[in-house]
C-alpha cells in the first residue's frame, strides 16, 4: 500500500509538472499543431453533432488553437474511430494533447511490455522499455500526436490474449488496429480467415461487436457521420487534400507514380497480392498457423504493401517483429547480436530524427528496421535449435 501511495504521488507530480510546461512553454503550442488536432477537432465537432469530415469545420476548429493556420488537417479514419475522439475533443485543447501523448507513449510502452511476455517469457522484463525506446516509430507517434501507439497495444493486446487462449478479448483488442485498417490489410485478411476455427469465429465476433459499439457510441451524437465520411471519401470538399493526392513513402506510391501517375487504384496492387498470398497461406498451413511465429511476419508484410500511409507515426507496430528478433536473441544468449541489433535500431531512429526533410523521403526507415530482424531470421535458420523457435509455452 504504501508502495502504490508513493507511486500514484510521483505520477501526480509527474502530471503536475508536465501540465505546467504545457501551459506555460511555447515549445509544446508547436507540438500541439501537429496532426494531434486533427484528432480533437474531428472529435470535438462529431460530440456537437457536426460534420468531423468537413474540411470547413475542421478548419475552423483547430484554428482556435492554432490561428496561423490556413488549411485543415483532415481526419480520414473511419467513423468508429470518433468513439476515442470525443472524449479528447470535450476537453480544452492543451489538456487533451497531455492527455492523449501520455495515453500514446503508454500504450506503446505497455504493449511492448505484452509483446516481451509472449515472445521471452522465461527472461526478465527490462529489454521491453529500452526496444520501445530504440524503435522511431515511439519518437514519432508523440512528436507528432498521431493515434498508432493505440493500434501497436491492439496488436499486442490480440496476441497477448490469444496466448492466454481468450478469443473474446482477443477480438475485442484487434479492433482498435481498425483506426488505421489500410495500415494492417493483411492482418485483417487473417482475422476474418482465422474464423474457420471455433475460437477465431469467436475472436472476430468480438471484435466486430466492438467496433459496432464503437461506431453506435459515434452514432448516437451525430446520425449521420457514416454518410458524411463516405461522402468525403467519394468527393472531398474544397480545402481536403484528397488521398490520391498526398506523396507517401511506401513502395506501392512509387509503383503508381511509375506505372500509372493518375490511376490511385494501381497503390492497392502490392496489398492485394500480400493479402491473396497470406490467404493462401493461412489456408494451407491449417492446424499449424500459430500466430506468435506469423504475426511479426504480417505485420512487416502489410506495412511495406500498404496502399496509404506508411509514416514514420506509423512505425510503432515495427514493435512487433522487433520484440520477436530480440527475443530469440535473447533465448539463444547471443548477447553481441543483441547489443549489435539494439545499437542499430536505435541508428536508425536517431538517423531519422537527425535529418529532418519531407515526410514521404522517410522511406527507407521501415526497410531498414525490417532488414535488421530478417538478419536475425537468417540466423535462426543457420543456428541452434532454441533460436529456431520461441518457447511460447
Amino acid at each position: 500500500m504504501i508502495q502504490l501511495s508513493r507511486s500514484l504521488l510521483i505520477f501526480a507530480a509527474g502530471l503536475g509538472g508536465l501540465a505546467f510546461v504545457a501551459e506555460n512553454t511555447r515549445a509544446f503550442d508547436r507540438w500541439l499543431s501537429k496532426d494531434f488536432l486533427e484528432y480533437w477537432a474531428a472529435g470535438r465537432l462529431n460530440l456537437h453533432g457536426a460534420n468531423p469530415y468537413d474540411p470547413a469545420w475542421l478548419l475552423a476548429e483547430q484554428q482556435t488553437v492554432d490561428p496561423g493556420r490556413d488549411h485543415a488537417v483532415m481526419m480520414w479514419n473511419p467513423p468508429p474511430s470518433l468513439a476515442l475522439y470525443m472524449p479528447v475533443g470535450a476537453l480544452p485543447a492543451t489538456w487533451a494533447a497531455l492527455l492523449w501523448a501520455c495515453l500514446q507513449l503508454g500504450a506503446v510502452l505497455y504493449a511492448s511490455r505484452l509483446l516481451w511476455q509472449v515472445y521471452a517469457p522465461a527472461q526478465p522484463q527490462w529489454p521491453a522499455p529500452i526496444l520501445a525506446a530504440c524503435c522511431a516509430g515511439t519518437w514519432w507517434v508523440v512528436t507528432y500526436g498521431q493515434n498508432t501507439g493505440f493500434i501497436l497495444l491492439g496488436l499486442a493486446g490480440f496476441l497477448h490474449f490469444k496466448h492466454k487462449d481468450k478469443p473474446l478479448a482477443a477480438g475485442a483488442c484487434a479492433a482498435l488496429t481498425a483506426l488505421k485498417p489500410h495500415l494492417l490489410a493483411v492482418f485483417g485478411v487473417l482475422l476474418v480467415a482465422d474464423a474457420l476455427t471455433r475460437r477465431g469465429a469467436k475472436t472476430l465476433t468480438a471484435g466486430t461487436a466492438t467496433i459496432t459499439l464503437a461506431l453506435g457510441i459515434a452514432c448516437l451524437a451525430n446520425p449521420h457521420v457514416v454518410e458524411q465520411f463516405v461522402e468525403a471519401v467519394r468527393h472531398p470538399a474544397e480545402g481536403a487534400t484528397p488521398l490520391s493526392d498526398w506523396w507517401l513513402p511506401v513502395p506501392a506510391f512509387w509503383l503508381r507514380k511509375w506505372l500509372a501517375p493518375h490511376d490511385f487504384w494501381v497503390q492497392f496492387v502490392p496489398c492485394a497480392v500480400a493479402c491473396v498470398s497470406f490467404l493462401a497461406l493461412r489456408l494451407w498451413k491449417g492446424k499449424e498457423w500459430a500466430w506468435p511465429q506469423m504475426l511479426p511476419l504480417a505485420v512487416g508484410v502489410s506495412l511495406l504493401t500498404t496502399p496509404y500511409g506508411g509514416w514514420l507515426f506509423d512505425l510503432p507496430v515495427l514493435l512487433v517483429p522487433m520484440v520477436w528478433a530480440a527475443a530469440q536473441l535473447f533465448a539463444a544468449k547471443q548477447w553481441p547480436l543483441a547489443r549489435v541489433f539494439v545499437m542499430g535500431q536505435a541508428l536508425v531512429t536517431v538517423a531519422s530524427l537527425a535529418s529532418p526533410r519531407g515526410l514521404h523521403e522517410y522511406w527507407w526507415v521501415a526497410p531498414a528496421s525490417l532488414t535488421l530482424c530478417l538478419g536475425v531470421w537468417w540466423k535462426a535458420q543457420r543456428s541452434e535449435p532454441q533460436m529456431r523457435q520461441i518457447n511460447t509455452d
